[in-house]
C-alpha cells in the first residue's frame, strides 16, 4: 500500500516556509515599539476628507530607540540586499550539496539571527549587519524548495504540492504579524525576537530525526511509496549533484532567459503588495494601525487556500489532456499578471473609494500569489537536475524590485502622499506585470530541457521520449 510520507514531507516544507517567511516580516511590527514617538502629525493625504480620522491618532508606544525615517527604513530593507546578494550562492549550495543540511542551516541560521535582533539593537551597526545576514541565509528557501519539490514530488500531483507548500509563504506572513502584535501589546517588542526565533527550533529537531534528503535514503517510509516517487516522470536521484554544470546550454537557452525576464518582472506586482501596500492604506486610504494589519492579512490566508486550489486545477486539467504542463504553468503566470494590472489601475484613478480600493488591494494580493505554482516552479519544470542554481540565478534580478520600490516610492512622496504621485508607481509595477505575461507567455516552457541531463544519457533521453505514450507527452 503507498503511504503518505511525500505528503508529510511537502508539509515540513510548507511549514518552513511559514518559519522562513514569518522571521522575514515580523520586525515591520515590532519596529512599531523600538522607536522613539515622534512628535507632530503625520503626512497624510488630505484628498479625501471625508474619510474618518483615526488613522491620525499617533500610537502611545514609546520605544527606546531614537531612529530616523531613513534609518527605519534600512532596518528593514537591508533583508532584501542580503537576500538579493546570497540567492545564486544559496541556490548553487542548494544543488551541490545536501540539500537537507542546507535547509536546517537555512532555518537555524534564520532562528539564531532573529534571537540576535534585541541583543544588538542598541547599535544601529550591528543590527543592520544581522539584518543583512538574516537576509542572506534566507536566500536558500526558495531554491531549496525547488531541488526539493524534484525529489519528493510526484510529478502528477507538482502543481498542488508546490501551491500547499509556498501557503506556507502566506500563513507565515498572516502568523507573524497577527502574534507580532499580540506579544508587542502584552510582553513587548523583545519578546517578539526571543519567541520567534525559538518555536523553529523544534521543528529542526523533527526534521532532522524523522526526515531525509531523498526517498532513496528515507527510513520511514513503504517501498511502494518510495517505488512510486523515484520512479515518477522527471525524477530527481541523489547522485545528481555530482553532476557537471551545463552552463553553456543553460545560458543559451530560450526558455531559462523567458523565465529570468519573468522573474524579474513578473516579481513586481507580489513585492509592491507586500511592501508597500500597508503604506497606500494608511497614508491615503488612511486605515490606522490594527485596521491595517487586519486587512493585509485577509488576502495571505485567503492565499494560503487558493494556490493550492488552483495547483489541484492546473494538475487536474493535465491529466485530462485539456492543457500541457508548459500551458497551465502560462495560465498560473496570466492569472498574476493580467487580473492584479487590471485592479492596480482601477485604484489608481478612482479617487476616494475607500472600500472598492480596499477590495481590488485585497484581491490582487490573492491573485499575485499564483506566482508560486506559475514562474516560481518553473525552475523545477526545465531542469530538475539543477533546480536550485537555476532559482538561485532567476530570483536575484527577481529580488531587485523588492529593493527598488520602497526608495522609489519615497522619491515620489517626499513632499507629501498624493494620488497622482502614487499613480507613477501604479504604472511601473503594472506595466512590469504585463511584459511580463507577454514574454512568459510566448517563448517561456514547462518542458524538461535536454540539457537536465548529462551528455552521456542524452541518446537515452532522446529514447525514451519517442517511446514515451501520447498521453504523457501532452501531460508534459
Amino acid at each position: 500500500m503507498v503511504g503518505y510520507v511525500r505528503f508529510m514531507f511537502a508539509i515540513m516544507l510548507c511549514i518552513a516556509n511559514m518559519i522562513i517567511y514569518g522571521l522575514k516580516v515580523n520586525i515591520a511590527t515590532a519596529i512599531i515599539g523600538m522607536v522613539k514617538k515622534k512628535p507632530g502629525i503625520p503626512d497624510w493625504s488630505d484628498e479625501c476628507p471625508e474619510f474618518e480620522t483615526d488613522a491620525d491618532i499617533i500610537t502611545d508606544i514609546d520605544g527606546p530607540f531614537d531612529w530616523t525615517s531613513k534609518e527605519q527604513g534600512l532596518v528593514v530593507s537591508i533583508y532584501f540586499a542580503g537576500y538579493l546578494v546570497g540567492m545564486f550562492p544559496a541556490g548553487y549550495c542548494a544543488d551541490r550539496f545536501h540539500t537537507k543540511t542546507v535547509l536546517l542551516i537555512c532555518v537555524l541560521g534564520n532562528a539564531f539571527l532573529t534571537i540576535l535582533v534585541p541583543v544588538t539593537a542598541s547599535s544601529l551597526v550591528a543590527l543592520y549587519i544581522v539584518r543583512f545576514l538574516t537576509g542572506v541565509v534566507s536566500a536558500a528557501n526558495l531554491p531549496i524548495v525547488n531541488v526539493l519539490v524534484g525529489k519528493w514530488v510526484v510529478y502528477e500531483e507538482k502543481s498542488m504540492w508546490v501551491g500547499i507548500i509556498y501557503a506556507g509563504t502566506s500563513l507565515g506572513t498572516v502568523i507573524s504579524i497577527l502574534t507580532s502584535g499580540m506579544i508587542l501589546d502584552f510582553l513587548g517588542w523583545e519578546a517578539i525576537f526571543y519567541i520567534h526565533g525559538i518555536l523553529p527550533l523544534i521543528w529542526c529537531v523533527v526534521f532532522y530525526i524523522f526526515f531525509e534528503d531523498s526517498p532513496e535514503e528515507q527510513k520511514y517510509i513503504s517501498e511502494d511509496e518510495r517505488s512510486l516517487v523515484v520512479n515518477s516522470y522527471g525524477h530527481r536521484a541523489p547522485g545528481t549533484a555530482k553532476m557537471k554544470v551545463p552552463w553553456k546550454s543553460i545560458f543559451t537557452s530560450v526558455p531559462f532567459w523567458a523565465l529570468i525576464a519573468t522573474n524579474t518582472l513578473g516579481n513586481f506586482g507580489w513585492y509592491f503588495l507586500l511592501t508597500q501596500m500597508p503604506l497606500y492604506m494608511n497614508k491615503i486610504l488612511r486605515f490606522d494601525i490594527k485596521a491595517n494589519a487586519l486587512i493585509t492579512c485577509t488576502p495571505y490566508f485567503v492565499n494560503a487556500f487558493t494556490n493550492p486550489m488552483l495547483g489541484k486545477i492546473l494538475d487536474t486539467g493535465r491529466k485530462r489532456g485539456l492543457w500541457t504542463q508548459t500551458i497551465a504553468r502560462k495560465i498560473a503566470v496570466f492569472i498574476s499578471s493580467i487580473p492584479a494590472s487590471i485592479f492596480l489601475l482601477i485604484i489608481a484613478y478612482i479617487g476616494c473609494a475607500r472600500v472598492t480600493s480596499t477590495v481590488l488591494l485585497t484581491l490582487s494580493i490573492i491573485v499575485c500569489g499564483a506566482i508560486f505554482v506559475g514562474h516560481l516552479t518553473n525552475q523545477n519544470d526545465l531542469a530538475p537536475n539543477y533546480a536550485g542554481i537555476l532559482m538561485g540565478i532567476t530570483n536575484t534580478p527577481g529580488t531587485i524590485s523588492a529593493f527598488i520600490l520602497p526608495p522609489i516610492v519615497g522619491a515620489l512622496v517626499e513632499e507629501g502622499h498624493t494620488m497622482g504621485r502614487w499613480r507613477y508607481v501604479f504604472w511601473i509595477t503594472v506595466i512590469a506585470q504585463v511584459l511580463a505575461f507577454l514574454i512568459f507567455s510566448v517563448f517561456g516552457s514547462a518542458k524538461i530541457q535536454e540539457w537536465n541531463y548529462p551528455p552521456m544519457e542524452v541518446e537515452n533521453w532522446d529514447a525514451e521520449e519517442q517511446q514515451r505514450p501520447r498521453q504523457q507527452e501532452t501531460k508534459t
